[in-house]
This record gives structure tokens, C-alpha cells and sequence, in this order.
């Protein structure tokens, strides 16, 4: 007896001393078949030994399966090397569309979405030997016309519906090249004691203190001699800067909704990289042997009624781009998206909207570390369904989409639907049976959960056309920007450029690349590429291919230039955030990105990073042909005794002009002086410090506009 008892006493002490969760990854080779043909409902594909194989975690497309509908795949595992006596979970990070997961041939659980984590309990139905996983995975293609694209059924945003994705968004082969695929890690991860879930830390900011809630539920596993409560040691150690470590015990029971309050005085705050230093930190909640660690950062960002917004407590003008990071996210590891989000910094941006859709979760952890805001949509886009089964998946799949972004101090706000029907009037132009009430109670529904679900983001209901300025693409002039901004958030303004030579030589062949056949043309708009558009402001085939470029990317450059420096003169005024459209082409295309696919910069790109440079000086012809000045300042630093220096040539002649210049920290200043367009002219600006060190320098060419006096009105 007394050996059997020392014994258990030293499996007791070798089970302690591992930590759990421990975690199995299942990436690699899996069997696939694939259904080419509708099935029998209940039908259960039986796998052979000389089924192919597929590489995991991918979109299918990816592994060259074109493909929309069912797709069935398989692995055997060896549970022989798990830990004794545990509770083991089939985790997934991500499955587009629809799943159904079967653990030798019993049906463990099924899931409806793309984006989510989610998991099954298998323990009760795993051997000691060799076992089998099998997923059926069926990503569909909407109805059509019956569905397809005002009536969607499927909450798969910009993957199921947009402008910007293979085929474009308003012909019968918007849904080519479908994004169907287990496409992000699965594991099995394994559990001895306790289990920590639904874990959210939300900052209170106070003088040199941040209060933190957290809220959390604790599983304990059936066993007899456990008691009703675990102590909890929480620890919140820094992750990426030396700094001070904060642990604290409590007791704790073992059920949903636990909430413990932990201050730290003297946290460091996280904030923009334009801003300071975006500080992390590790958060541990511990009992026992198990260990649940999240990373994330303390800061607040509200807004006034003004649409102002604060960042700790401080004015914070927003300078943003939209961003698919691709049509198959499994291509975009964390080193697909460092570069992108490295260009982003570069650029100036400070703020990523994630368009119509969500991006795995590495690409928010690179936003927490690299100090970018995230503007965060939901997985509307244009027109869904009004039945009330929609509606119920659409509010579960939103507040998941919350549960699995909350923590990461990158994100500040939510929207729950891009462009609605029933704010979108020129779908009438689109749709016969258009409908302009068509979704408004289901954004209404969804606002209404969000907003009282997370109290601690922004919830926003629409991204509204009014803040969609598309002047020199889809209406007016891009000279339009020069008027006052009808909103203080401007969300998508730009142009398409075709991308470099090379890159555009990559997708197009060459019979294909001078576009002045009807099969040539088509195959450039199935790459998205708008012809009328383009054509109404000026930019056309003129029978050389690289002249084509050249004038489509110098449009996408002259328009981005313009309007952002004409947005940016209304900071805090007219405006408070604006969102360039669109970062990056997700797809070998050639649509609004200003970097293409392969990731070569398009003029466009440095349009957008000399208009979001921190100082800025700018010139403004405004339409009586007056032309004031501007000073743009986003540094936290005041400028005092600078100099503004305007060079004037007109017909070969040269003046010179000197003004002194002091502006504050985040501020803009006009000038008190002003000219006069008479003729044509190039005006070169520079403001230098007191030094006589260059902060700033801009150029035009302007030539007076055509004014009409009251009578030709």
C-alpha cells in the first residue's frame, strides 16, 4: 500500500509539473475527395487509400481546387502519445463555409462561418491507437440571379460579393475562384483540470492607473475531490518593453461570468506609432497546472458628438486605408502581412479599415505590436436577406466576431454593414425590385446587441454612402474635393490604376494585354478593371500598353494627392478621419489598390504617403480661383519661427516670397495671405524650421477655371 500511495504521489507530481493546455497540430497532408455531384442528404463519403492529398491549412483554391460546394477531408492520428486522463478539444481557427466533423465516424459537431474559432470535445471518442478526423466542408455559391447579389445568404462580406474579388460584383461570375477551405490551424489541445474561456480584459484609464475588469468563465472537469473554488493567480507581465510586472491571487469559483478588478499604477498605455510606442503586455490567468495567456495593451479611444476622436484622453486625427489582405487568407502568414502593414507605416496610415469582412487573428496581433487602429466591419456588403433565420445568424456571427477581436488593443470600433440597400439609392439603377427599406431593421438589430453586448468599443451601424466621396470615379470631379466635406468620417475615397508592366504581364497573356478586342476586354474586367470609368476622366487605350498605365496610375495619383490634401486642410473642422480606398489588390487585378498584388507600388502608393507625411504644407485653388495656403501639423510638437516659402514662376519669370510661421502640436494653420490666378503658374511651397531645416515641400501647376458669373447660372 505504501508504494502504491508514493506511487500516485509521483504521478501526481509529474502530471503538475506539465502545463496545460497542450497543444497537437494537425497541419500537414489530409485526404480529400471532392463532390462533384449533390448527394443524398446523410450521405458519408467512405475515403480509400488512394485518395490525393491536400496540404492543410489552406483555401482549396490555393492548392489548385476550383471548386464551389462540398469537399471532404481526412487525417488519422495517433492519440497514443497524449497526455492520461484529459479532456481533449478538436480546435479550429477557421473553416469557410459550412462544416460537419466526424471523430471515428461519430458526429462530434458542426459550424456555420469562415472567420471563427471554434471547437468540439472529443475525449469521449478518441482510442489509445490510431484514429480518424473527418471534415466535411461545403462553401456554396449563392443562388442566381434569385439570390445573387441583392439577397445573399451567406455572412461571407467581400469573399462572397464585391468589386474587388474575381469576376467583379455585378456579373454572373462574381462568385468565381471560390475561397472554400479549412484555410487556418487545426489542433487538438488538451486539458487536465481546468479550462479558462471566454476570457475579456477591458482598461479603465485613470492618473497614472489603469483599472482592468476581467471578466472570464472557469471550467473544472467532473472529478470528486475538487472543490467548489480554485485560487487564481493573475499576472500582467510587459511583452515587448521593460517594465514593471503586476500578480495578484484570488479565489475563485469554477463557473461562467467571473469578473475580478486588478489595478496597476503605473501601466504603460498603449497608442498609435505615429503617437509614442505601442506597449503590450502578457496577461496570465493561472490555477493549478493550467495556464491561459492572451496578449493585449490598455487604451481608450471615444468620440464627441463632433466625431472627434480621443486616444487616452487625446485629439488623434485618423489617416486610413481599406484593406483585403487577400481572396484566400491562407496565403497571408504573419510575414505576408508585416510587409504590408510595413508599407502601411511608411506610408503614414495610422489606421486600417478591415473592409467587409475579418482578418485572421495574427494580422490584429501584428496591428496591436506595430501601433495601427483598426476599424473593424462586420460581414455585410450591399444586400442580404430580410427572413428572420438570416437575421438570428447575422446577430450570432456578429457577436462572435466581437468575442474573438475584444482583447486587441488595435481595435476602436465596429460596423455592422457596408453601403445597405436602404442607404445605398443607386441600386436602383442595379436592381428592377429594388427595395430602399430593404435590411434597415436588421442593421437596426444588429446595432442594437453590439452596442449593448461591448460597451467598451464604438459600435457604428452603417458605413454610409455620404461618407463614400467617389469624385473622379463614379461621379463629378475630383475637384469636388475642394468643397466641404459632407462628413466628419470619410471611409472610401480613390481611383483604380493599372499595376507595373511586369506585374500586370503576370495575370494577363499576351494576346490578351493590348485590351481592344471584346475577349481582351473582358478578360481585364473580369480582373475588375472599370473601362467607362476610366475613360469618362480622360484615361483610355491609346494603342501603347505601357502609355496606359502611365496615364491610369498618373490619374490614381493626381486624384489621391488632391483629395487627401484637400481632406486633411479640414482636419478637426470638416473632418476628423479618412480612409484612402483601396490599400492593396487581394487578387492578381487591377482595380483601386495603390500597391498591387505582387506588391510593387503604383504611383498612387506615393500620393498617399506624401499627403499622410506628418507636416504638410498645401496649396488650394478654390473655384473663384483664389489660392490659399495651408500648414498641416500631426506632430505632437509645436513649430515656432518656421518659415513658409512660396516660389511663383509664371512665362519664364520667378518671384520669391517669405512668411512667418509658428503652429501648434496637432493643428492646422491658414495662411493671412492669398493670391489671385490670373494665368498659369508653378507653385513650388517649403516650410522650414528656424534652422532652416526642410519640414515641408509641396508643387502645383494650376491654370485658372472657367468662372461663370451669376447671369450664366
Amino acid at each position: 500500500m505504501r508504494y502504491i500511495f508514493i506511487l500516485l504521489l509521483t504521478l501526481i507530481s509529474i502530471q503538475a509539473s506539465t502545463v496545460f493546455p497542450q497543444t497537437v497540430s494537425l497541419a500537414g497532408e489530409w485526404q480529400y475527395h471532392i463532390n462533384h455531384e449533390p448527394k443524398a442528404e446523410g450521405y458519408h463519403y467512405e475515403f480509400s487509400a488512394d485518395d490525393p492529398k491536400m496540404t492543410l491549412p489552406n483555401n482549396w483554391y490555393k492548392q489548385g481546387v476550383n471548386h464551389a460546394g462540398i469537399i471532404w477531408f481526412k487525417k488519422e492520428i495517433d492519440a497514443s502519445k497524449f497526455p492520461k486522463d484529459t479532456k481533449h478539444f478538436l480546435n479550429f481557427k477557421g473553416v469557410d463555409y459550412l462544416c460537419d466533423v466526424w471523430v471515428n465516424g461519430y458526429l462530434v459537431g458542426s459550424h456555420k462561418g469562415y472567420f471563427q474559432t471554434f471547437e468540439f470535445d472529443i475525449s469521449d471518442y478518441l482510442t489509445d491507437a490510431k484514429n480518424s478526423i473527418v471534415v466535411k466542408v461545403n462553401s456554396p455559391l449563392e443562388n442566381y440571379p434569385q439570390n445573387y447579389s441583392l439577397r445573399k445568404t451567406l455572412l461571407r462580406g467581400v469573399f462572397g460579393h464585391h468589386d474587388t474579388r474575381p469576376g467583379g460584383a455585378w456579373s454572373a461570375k462574381g462568385q468565381d475562384r471560390n475561397s472554400g477551405g479549412i484555410w487556418n490551424d487545426v489542433s487538438i489541445k488538451s486539458y487536465n483540470e481546468h479550462k479558462f474561456e471566454a476570457l475579456k480584459v477591458t482598461p479603465t484609464l485613470k492618473e497614472n492607473l489603469v483599472d482592468l475588469k476581467i471578466k472570464f468563465d472557469l471550467k473544472r472537469f467532473e472529478r470528486s475531490f475538487f472543490n467548489s473554488s480554485s485560487k487564481v493567480k493573475v499576472t500582467v507581465a510587459p511583452s515587448n518593453f521593460e517594465g514593471k510586472t503586476f500578480v495578484k491571487e484570488f479565489e475563485v469559483k469554477h463557473a461562467k461570468n467571473q469578473e475580478l478588478s486588478f489595478s496597476l499604477e503605473g501601466a504603460k498605455l498603449w497608442t498609435t506609432h505615429d503617437r509614442g510606442f505601442p506597449h503590450l503586455y502578457n496577461l496570465t490567468l493561472e490555477t493549478a497546472d493550467t495556464k491561459h495567456t492572451i496578449q493585449t495593451g490598455f487604451k481608450t479611444l471615444v468620440q464627441n458628438n463632433g466625431k472627434a476622436h480621443f486616444l487616452n484622453g487625446d485629439n488623434i486625427y485618423i489617416k486610413g486605408t481599406n484593406y483585403i489582405s487577400s481572396q484566400y487568407m491562407s496565403e497571408m502568414d504573419e510575414e505576408a502581412l508585416r510587409k504590408d502593414l510595413q508599407l502601411m507605416k511608411d506610408a503614414h496610415i495610422n489606421a486600417i479599415r478591415v473592409h467587409a469582412h475579418v482578418e485572421p487573428k495574427r494580422f490584429y496581433k501584428l496591428c496591436d505590436e506595430m501601433g495601427f487602429l483598426v476599424w473593424q466591419d462586420y460581414n455585410l456588403q450591399w444586400g442580404y436577406s430580410e427572413s428572420k433565420a438570416f437575421e438570428k445568424e447575422a446577430v450570432k456571427q456578429a457577436i462572435e466576431m466581437v468575442d474573438l477581436l475584444y482583447n486587441h488593443p488595435s481595435i476602436y470600433i465596429w460596423t455592422m454593414h457596408n453601403e445597405p440597400p436602404w442607404d445605398s439609392s443607386w441600386m436602383k439603377w442595379k436592381y428592377p425590385d429594388y427595395n430602399p427599406e430593404q435590411n434597415k431593421k436588421l442593421d437596426q438589430k444588429l446595432y442594437d446587441v453590439v452596442s449593448a453586448y461591448d460597451t467598451f468599443h464604438i459600435t457604428k451601424k452603417v458605413s454610409s454612402n455620404v461618407e463614400h466621396p467617389w469624385y473622379g470615379w463614379y461621379s463629378q470631379t475630383y475637384r469636388d474635393f475642394v468643397k466641404p466635406s459632407r462628413a466628419q468620417v470619410i471611409t472610401e475615397y480613390g481611383a483604380q490604376a493599372i499595376p507595373n508592366f511586369e506585374s500586370l504581364k503576370k495575370f494577363v497573356p499576351n494576346k490578351y494585354l493590348k485590351p481592344t478586342s471584346k475577349k481582351a476586354k473582358a478578360h481585364w474586367e473580369y480582373h475588375n478593371f472599370q473601362f467607362k470609368n476610366s475613360k469618362d476622366y480622360g484615361v483610355e487605350f491609346k494603342g501603347s500598353v505601357k502609355q496606359f498605365i502611365k496615364d491610369s496610375q498618373q490619374y490614381q495619383y493626381d486624384l489621391t494627392k488632391f483629395a487627401t490634401e484637400m481632406l486633411r486642410i479640414q482636419k478637426y473642422d470638416k473632418t476628423t478621419a479618412i480612409f484612402q480606398f483601396m490599400f492593396k489588390e487581394g487578387w492578381p487585378s487591377m482595380n483601386w489598390g495603390v500597391v498591387d498584388y505582387y506588391l510593387e507600388p503604383k504611383m498612387g502608393y506615393r500620393a498617399l504617403k506624401e499627403a499622410y507625411a506628418p507636416i504638410i504644407v498645401v496649396a488650394k485653388q478654390n473655384n473663384d480661383n483664389k489660392i490659399e495656403f495651408f500648414v498641416v501639423n500631426d506632430t505632437l510638437q509645436a513649430i515656432e519661427g518656421a518659415t513658409f516659402h512660396l516660389k511663383l514662376t509664371t512665362n519664364n519669370r520667378t518671384k520669391n516670397y517669405d512668411y512667418p510661421v509658428s503652429i501648434n502640436r496637432d493643428s492646422l494653420i491658414k495662411l493671412g495671405t492669398a493670391l489671385q490666378l490670373q494665368g498659369d503658374v508653378k507653385l513650388d511651397i517649403e516650410l522650414k524650421d528656424k534652422d532652416g531645416q526642410t519640414l515641408a515641400v509641396n508643387s502645383y501647376k494650376l491654370t485658372p477655371l472657367m468662372v461663370k458669373n451669376k447671369k450664366d447660372k
